[in-house]
């Protein structure tokens, strides 16, 4: 693989271009009387979903739904069988569930609605998201319409930070079969848009309640030591807690420049507040630092439990888990950090 080409790749101009967007998504989204802009984030998901899966949504078994389902299930309530577990996920994902893509022109009614939401539980990528998508009563059609403009328009906003992804995934085309990231790692254009937008529209939403919380934690990948071996980051209830043990990392650079905040490593999303309890659901405000495709899921994850999220994006992918054959550190926009903080 040739660690020049990312997926994606933000640059300098990024966050200027994102706002535009959020701003012409909130106005052209008044047009369907929503009741807010969740609900507004809620149904172009939901489009663009079904625009991407809904074929294979269509066609998915009920008892390979079920199966996949409680793999999924029993994977996070028994972290410890994760090997054994995923080996059996990503076979049953790579034969069922991963097809190329084909447009999606169906019609979106409540039942499609429901072989939508099937099949986002059956892939595991999706969790928290999914509560919101079965409480959705707005017109159905309303979600196509926000959809066609959308895929109108999310290319003339964000094409040039994804430009080299169909490069990457055809250099990677046989990359993650039989692997429990395989849908996950071959995304389509759209869906990292969806997340850079939608990651945007959440930081508006939530940015009122996240002011007032009287603790703000910034939450870091892994990746963002990826290349200190000797890490001494020590565990503590909410993630790993950096000891400034190398100068040259990131966490020891952000670490001591928000030292009136908390700081935690988290190793992986579907981690990430595990062990927050009550208090912490009172207080706690936190800004996320993540790659694209775990935005929205990672947003709402948050949302669901009391935790007004705020996040910045990594500039690009940076760890071995999905994309890349070694790690490297993970770089943000220290200016849109100091902003959003």
């Amino acid at each position: 693989m040739n660690e020049n080409i990312f997926p994606y790749k933000l640059n300098s101009n990024y966050y200027v271009k994102i706002r535009e967007f959020g701003d012409e998504f909130i106005n052209y989204s008044k047009r369907f009387n929503f009741k807010n802009d969740e609900e507004a984030l809620e149904a172009l998901c939901i489009g663009v979903y079904w625009y991407l899966y809904g074929t294979t949504a269509m066609d998915l078994n009920s008892n390979i739904h079920q199966a996949l389902t409680n793999l999924s299930e029993y994977r996070r309530a028994f972290p410890e069988d994760k090997l054994f577990i995923d080996e059996l996920r990503g076979k049953l994902l790579t034969k069922f569930l991963f097809k190329p893509f084909k447009k999606n022109n169906l019609k979106l009614t409540y039942d499609n609605l429901c072989l939508l939401v099937n099949f986002l539980e059956a892939t595991g990528d999706y969790v928290d998201q999914i509560s919101h998508f079965k409480n959705f009563t707005h017109n159905l059609d309303d979600c196509l319409e926000l959809t066609k403009w959308f895929c109108k328009k999310s290319h003339n906003y964000l094409g040039e930070y994804t430009c080299d992804l169909k490069n990457y995934l055809e250099n990677n085309q046989d990359s993650h079969l039989m692997e429990e990231d395989v849908i996950f790692y071959h995304g389509h254009e759209l869906e990292y848009h969806l997340n850079m937008l939608g990651a945007e529209i959440m930081n508006r939403i939530f940015r009122e309640e996240y002011e007032k919380r009287s603790r703000k934690a910034i939450i870091l990948p892994g990746c963002m030591n990826a290349n200190n071996k000797k890490c001494k980051a020590k565990p503590e209830r909410l993630g790993q807690v950096c000891t400034f043990c190398n100068p040259k990392c990131n966490v020891y650079k952000i670490s001591k420049k928000y030292s009136n905040h908390e700081v935690y490593i988290v190793s992986h999303e579907s981690t990430a507040f595990k062990k927050a309890n009550k208090k912490d659901k009172e207080e706690l405000g936190i800004l996320g630092i993540t790659c694209v495709l775990n935005l929205i899921s990672g947003g709402w994850k948050s949302s669901n439990l009391n935790i007004p999220p705020q996040c910045v994006l990594l500039e690009n992918v940076a760890c071995k888990s999905h994309w890349l054959s070694e790690d490297i550190y993970g770089e943000i926009d220290s200016e849109e950090l100091k902003l959003k903080i």
